[in-house]
């Protein structure tokens, strides 16, 4: 059986994976939440940037670990992160075409927050096309790969894991999609997550692809 002929829901990561890895938007994410941690922990940067890695690699997300050991305002901490120029983001046409072939609903599925997803989206021209936005807000701010979220996304919007795919740019994050029944899908943006755990996770990737509009290009032309 083909991929396409098996698969009617379709997960998505937002970020480094509906928009290139060296788009700079991340790099972007990354200097403003050290900034965060400096300004509100009252510490200089290097040890903010330390503390940043830190409670990334433990608790799945710097916000995570900021709320955990210091009770940060989330909204607060989100809002003030995500204060980008979207401006360096745009659409691939590619990629949009291949994904508006695709049979079945589409969500996204994000560490990142609701009007973070929006901005991005309309920079990439798929305004309004994702049928569903689950952000960290709605999953009570437990990241992936932790797996209750995963449990609260197919309670939530009725998911038949057995009939849906999830593509994530980070290997880790599609070890509990997998264990909850979905198709895994990593997408090798070409550089290195220091919290990612490749080489473990391997075994629990069905599928992995260099190029995401590629990958989809042969799932509609029915190659996968």
């Amino acid at each position: 059986m083909k991929f396409k002929d098996n698969i009617n829901t379709w997960i998505f990561d937002l970020d480094n994976t509906l928009y290139s890895a060296d788009s700079g938007i991340f790099q972007q994410v990354h200097r403003l939440m050290g900034e965060f941690i400096s300004k509100n922990l009252n510490v200089d940067l290097t040890e903010a940037k330390k503390l940043q890695s830190k409670y990334y690699k433990q608790h799945g997300t710097t916000l995570r670990g900021m709320i955990d050991n210091h009770g940060t305002n989330p909204d607060y901490f989100l809002e003030e992160v995500h204060k980008l120029d979207y401006s360096i983001v745009g659409p691939n046409d590619l990629l949009n075409r291949e994904l508006k072939k695709l049979k079945g609903r589409k969500i996204i599925y994000t560490n990142a927050n609701k009007q973070h997803v929006i901005n991005v989206l309309e920079r990439i021209d798929l305004t309004n096309f994702f049928d569903e936005i689950f952000d960290i807000k709605m999953a009570n701010y437990i990241p992936k790969p932790e797996i209750k979220p995963y449990e609260q996304i197919i309670d939530l919007f009725n998911i038949n894991p057995k009939s849906s795919a999830m593509f994530d740019d980070i290997a880790r994050n599609l070890v509990p999609a997998k264990k909850v029944g979905f198709t895994p899908v990593w997408i090798d943006a070409g550089y290195e997550n220091f919290s990612d755990d490749i080489k473990s996770s391997k075994n629990y990737l069905d599928y992995e692809t260099r190029d995401l509009s590629l990958f989809l290009k042969d799932v509609n032309d029915g190659a996968i």
